[in-house]
């Protein structure tokens, strides 16, 4: 059972002008004090295009979150919502009465595929890589993307901060390749000077985004708690989700950047040979 919404965001909620729903950990039990509040709002204009950027309610964090587009798109985010403030049409309440369990099933089995299928793309790219930084860079992406399938493929949806608890109260952490893929990511290297170097680099990648303060805030209350092996794993696929949007000639140009932040090895025989592990296993769940 999730935990109580305080008064001050339910006020807040309530005084936009648009639906506003309740989504991500906040609904679940898995939510920890550093959690923001992730507040889902129905856009029903076609020119409210205001960004997503997180503001303080009450000394909380709230991360408001623009839903455009087909709803049929959303459906997975808006799972499990918890309606804040409706309108005269019902809208959320519409949707979470289509969003039903079986629905809901098919279309993270499906996410997941893709997810599966885009870490091969990027298994591609190692490949292809000139550098074995760039390599190296590819493989552990791959693997953030192997983990994040096999999650939506055992029917959970992935929570940034929680993805190693899902794993280890899930069957997927039985699957086949999900330590290879956590190897491949280096788990087993999660200290807090190897944290530490990231952190700095991922600060720099992630200089313009709105969610910055809230990423570092998030990084900090693990290390305080002494989750090193989450904290490393939820900084470094943060900085592979900054990093994959970016284009070839920055990987390049910015090399050290790019290996300090994801704290990458280049010993190209190993890490081929991780590569054909999470290759057999991806294409094993692709066949299921």
């Amino acid at each position: 059972m999730s935990k109580p919404i305080p008064a001050a965001i339910k006020i807040f909620a309530n005084e936009i002008v648009h639906p506003v729903a309740l989504v991500g950990c906040r609904t679940s039990e898995m939510s920890l004090d550093c959690c923001e509040y992730d507040v889902a709002i129905l856009a029903l204009y076609e020119d409210d295009n205001q960004p997503n950027q997180v503001v303080q309610v009450a000394n909380r964090p709230v991360e408001l979150l623009r839903i455009v587009g087909p709803m049929k798109n959303h459906f997975i985010d808006l799972a499990h919502m918890i309606i804040l403030k409706d309108n005269s049409r019902f809208m959320l309440s519409s949707i979470a009465k289509d969003i039903t369990t079986e629905k809901l099933k098919k279309m993270l089995a499906a996410e997941g595929k893709k997810l599966l299928i885009s870490g091969l793309f990027c298994q591609q790219k190692m490949r292809e890589a000139a550098h074995p930084t760039v390599a190296a860079m590819w493989l552990k992406i791959a693997a953030y993307e192997f983990i994040d399938g096999i999650l939506a493929i055992s029917g959970n949806r992935p929570m940034p901060l929680h993805i190693l608890e899902q794993v280890r109260q899930t069957d997927a952490i039985t699957a086949e390749g999900v330590e290879d893929a956590l190897e491949c990511i280096g788990t087993e290297r999660a200290t807090r000077p190897a944290i530490s170097r990231s952190i700095q680099a991922i600060n720099e990648l992630k200089s313009k985004d709105y969610d910055r303060e809230l990423f570092m805030s998030k990084v900090n209350h693990l290390l305080d708690r002494h989750m090193l092996v989450d904290c490393y794993y939820y900084s470094g696929r943060a900085a592979a989700k900054n990093l994959v949007k970016r284009k070839e000639v920055f990987y390049t140009q910015y090399i050290k950047l790019v290996q300090i932040a994801l704290d990458l090895a280049s010993d190209m025989q190993h890490l081929e040979k991780m590569r054909e592990r999470l290759f057999r296993a991806t294409n094993n769940m692709l066949k299921t």
